[in-house]
């Protein structure tokens, strides 16, 4: 792909963007008075920001608000990935920054739907099949990649941290890892001698029988020459010909049909073409070329860092004396023309104020809350107009929200309840910055058109450092005429000695007996490198091995929206599930500002489900995917170490060094399986690794030590949390996410990758092997006993013989039987405790069925009046 074509696909999705103008929700469109103000009658032109909004749905009209904000998630999910395909391709420095700054907003948009579409349908599983089919999209669509630039930005700092760990020997996470075989049983000399006879008499056998199928097989032979030799008579030269041509030509016909078939097949896509040379592969070419944008990325990046050092440098060398001498000059006629005006000289702004900055450039007044009612700055009536109506608008809101106070409940008082409208958006401002940066300095750029090369452009680096050296030489220009101002007031006026200082000592000395108290840190004598060396040394940060999130292989959910609509409540398709961990995990995490300005922080993510369900795949990918520190604080993990009651060696110091270690080098994964047994109702005297030891320090470090800007995240683990303290979960954990058992297509691609990752060539696969079928058959079993089975079945041996025996789907059967599948009655069970035990769950099973939730409520109200009563006559 050429710069053309990435420039192209940047301008398409700021296109996009300018069409749906950030206005999907009015309360965002109305936020900016500027825009909403300066909308035509008409509308206004569909290629400006300037576009009418879109009508929001009631918060009252569910049905309706999921429709119009899923749609919209959909539509920014497609400008996302042009924009990060255009963002991970470009390699022009400037531009970069300002593409950056357009998908970081953009980025943040997809969070605020995200969490928008969660709250209506009180589920973080969205299903959008139905929203899928009237836009007439695929799943593969709204497939959120996760930024591989988010690990090679963190690249630098993952060398540095790896280096450290291959010289401490560190342990590796890998939820790959091939169980132990188990240990044969020792046999005695006489079990040893009778096997060794069996397979010997065997093996004899077996060559007896070949020998004997030989002989048989040349008697054969030889009665058939003499048969043919006494009846056939003797032919001729030409008739010999004749009879070799028509097998030839036979055969070449033959052939032919063959590879005719083939090419129908393979072109109506009923068989796969065969795989190409590695030379002519045009994916392998295409990642080739990726890599070497990627590297002229880096160098483009150190040659412009290099640049803005240069131009500031001679900026201010060959420019800076005029522009000295140019303020200086204004400034001295400010001085003047003030005393002519008034009498005396002017007092001179303090550097805090902005000094003569804010004399020459002052700022813009503050607009009034309640409207722009007061704003004559070239703004028509109907803006004043709309200005009054929104602050009668706030008048009413206010009042409404009084009555809702005093309890009073009336047929008519339900419309009054609740929002008026869904929160406004905090990323449209951003988004909105960078596409305007776009459409002024960059859509139609005719010197960017001729830059081959895509090298930064030195002009706008040398206009944006002329402002930084102005502003730079304006302090000190400004501190030579504070001394010069005050010469000329005691050469003119004479001294005046001002209060201003002695206030300033006073409020200084206020200041300072507000100090707040904080927290002791345990380790201030330690450097982050030693904790962190001691870390890995006792094996609680580990490699994260490289597995990408596409490797949690799934399909999509396609009835998920009909089952809804029949009352069911659908489980989660795995590709949902890779869908819910990039929104909630990977996407906050990987940016800094996205994380400080996100809706809803997310502390933590609890994965519940059965063994084999892909859980720790989940946790590893994420830690990949972002190149993240990793800790594991599992109970297994820790037992044995910080085992003091208290300090720094105690249970307390190890979770304060992880979580330091883990602010200091974001962004952090800390993973805990077996997450319920630290929040356990009734202390297991019969744990042998006292997992209950972290159950009061983890809610408190949560709390008080993880907020927005730290990018840290805590990934727990379970598979059986029927005996935790829902509490103490959820002070730890904001999202539950539940992973059932793989559907039928899950189980169908699962299969097919677990047989090409053994060895197996595409086209090896034949028609006897009927994946179909044994997607079926394999109903209840997990992820990892496909993947076990599937290693126990394709050995060595077996990869050797496929080219003249094929695999079939009867060979997975006996390891099938083998094992255990998962009942639909341990899954039911864990949907119940979702339900009941988990904050989204309590709020789904509200929203399906609010008339017995009520009435549960208004009995156990009654239930506790009465207890109270009898207690009284007691």
């Amino acid at each position: 792909m050429s710069h053309k074509y990435y420039n192209t696909l940047w301008s398409e999705a700021n296109r996009e963007l300018r069409d749906l103008a950030f206005t999907a929700d009015s309360a965002a469109y109305k936020a900016n008075t500027e825009i909403a103000e300066e909308i035509p009658e008409d509308g206004g032109d569909q290629g400006s920001w300037d576009v009418a909004p879109i009508s929001e749905p009631s918060p009252k009209d569910p049905e309706g608000a999921r429709e119009h904000f899923g749609t919209l998630f959909i539509r920014f999910v497609l400008i996302f990935k042009k924009l990060a395909l255009s963002y991970d391709q470009i390699v022009h420095p400037q531009k970069r920054r300002v593409l950056r700054l357009l998908m970081e907003g953009t980025m943040g948009r997809l969070l605020e739907l995200y969490h928008t579409i969660t709250r209506i349908e009180c589920n973080d599983i969205g299903f959008y099949d139905d929203i899928l089919s009237d836009l007439k999209l695929t799943p593969n669509d709204i497939e959120i990649p996760p930024p591989p630039w988010f690990r090679r930005e963190n690249a630098k700092a993952l060398k540095d941290r790896e280096r450290i760990m291959d010289e401490l020997d560190a342990e590796e996470f890998d939820p790959r890892e091939k169980p132990a075989e188990p240990e044969p049983k020792p046999v005695t000399v006489q079990e040893a001698i009778l096997i060794i006879q069996i397979h010997e008499r065997a093996r004899q056998g077996r060559l007896r029988a070949k020998f004997m199928q030989e002989i048989r097989a040349k008697e054969e032979r030889e009665r058939r020459q003499k048969e043919n030799q006494d009846n056939q008579p003797k032919l001729t030269q030409r008739a010999a010909a004749i009879v070799l041509q028509k097998y030839i030509r036979g055969w070449l016909v033959r052939r032919h049909m063959k590879a005719k078939v083939n090419a129908l097949d393979e072109l109506i896509g009923m068989k796969m073409p065969p795989p190409l040379p590695r030379n002519k592969d045009p994916t392998l070419k295409l990642n080739d070329i990726a890599e070497k944008r990627h590297t002229t990325q880096q160098q483009y990046e150190k040659t412009y860092q290099a640049a803005l050092g240069n131009i500031r440098k001679k900026v201010e060398l060959v420019e800076g004396p005029d522009m000295k001498e140019n303020m200086a000059d204004e400034i001295r006629q400010w001085f003047m023309a003030t005393r002519d005006h008034t009498g005396k000289f002017p007092d001179f702004p303090s550097a805090e104020d902005g000094g003569s900055k804010k004399v020459f450039d002052p700022p813009p007044p503050p607009e009034p809350e309640g409207g722009d009612e007061d704003d004559d700055g070239g703004k028509g009536k109907k803006g004043k107009g709309k200005g009054k109506k929104k602050s009668s608008k706030k008048k009413k809101d206010k009042k409404g929200s009084k009555k809702g106070k005093k309890g009073k409940k009336g047929k008519g008082d339900d419309d009054d309840e609740g929002p008026a409208t869904f929160p406004p958006s905090e990323f449209a401002t951003l988004a909105q910055s960078g596409a305007e940066q776009f459409q002024e300095v960059w859509e139609e750029n005719e010197e960017d058109r001729a830059n081959l090369h895509q090298k930064h452009d030195a002009e706008m680096i040398k206009r944006d450092k002329r402002q930084e050296v102005e502003d730079l030489l304006r302090l000190q220009v400004d501190e030579l005429m504070r001394e010069e101002l005050k010469n000329l007031k005691a050469a003119v006026e004479g001294e005046k000695k001002g209060k201003k200082g002695k206030g300033k000592k006073g409020k200084g000395k206020k200041g300072k007996g507000k100090k707040g108290k904080k927290d002791k840190d345990m380790t201030a004598d330690r450097t982050p490198e030693s904790i962190y060396q001691e870390l890995v040394q006792a094996g609680i940060v580990k490699k994260v091995s490289e597995l990408p999130l596409k490797d949690f292989i799934g399909d999509f959910s396609f009835t998920a929206r009909h089952r809804i609509g029949l009352g069911q409540n659908p489980d989660a398709a795995y590709s949902d599930i890779r869908r819910v961990m990039v929104m909630y995990g990977i996407l906050p995490l990987g940016s800094p500002m996205v994380h400080e300005t996100q809706p809803d922080h997310i502390k933590g993510i609890l994965l519940v489900g059965p063994p084999g369900t892909g859980k720790k795949t989940l946790v590893n990918a994420v830690a990949h995917e972002l190149g993240a520190t990793f800790f594991d604080l599992t109970p297994k993990n820790t037992a044995g170490k910080f085992t003091a009651k208290k300090g720094v060696e105690g249970v307390d110091g190890m979770i304060h060094k992880v979580f330091k270690v883990a602010k200091l080098y974001q962004p952090s994964v800390v993973y805990i399986g077996n997450a319920c047994s630290v929040h356990p109702k009734k202390k297991n005297k019969d744990d042998e690794y006292d997992s209950a030891r972290m159950k009061k320090e983890l809610p408190k470090v949560v709390k008080k030590n993880l907020s927005k800007g730290d990018r840290v995240i805590i990934l727990g683990t379970e598979e059986n949390p029927y005996d935790a303290d829902s509490k103490g979960v959820k002070s730890v954990y904001d999202k539950v996410i539940m992973i059932p058992r793989p559907d039928y297509g899950t189980r169908l691609a699962l299969w097919k990758h677990a047989i090409l990752e053994e060895g197996v060539e595409l086209n090896q696969l034949t028609d006897a092997l009927d994946l179909s079928s044994l997607a079926k058959i394999s109903d209840g079993y997990t992820a990892g006993d496909i993947v076990n089975i599937t290693r126990e079945t394709i050995g060595s041996r077996r990869l050797r013989t496929l080219a003249h025996r094929p695999l079939t789907a009867e060979e997975f059967i006996p390891g099938l039987a083998k094992k255990e599948p998962v009942m639909e009655d341990e899954e039911v069970r864990l949907k119940e405790w979702f339900m009941k035990s988990t904050p989204m769950g309590s709020a789904l099973s509200k929203l399906q069925d609010p008339k017995d939730d009520d009435g549960g409520g208004k009995k156990k109200k009654g239930g506790k009046k009465k207890s109270g009563k009898k207690k009284k006559k007691k």
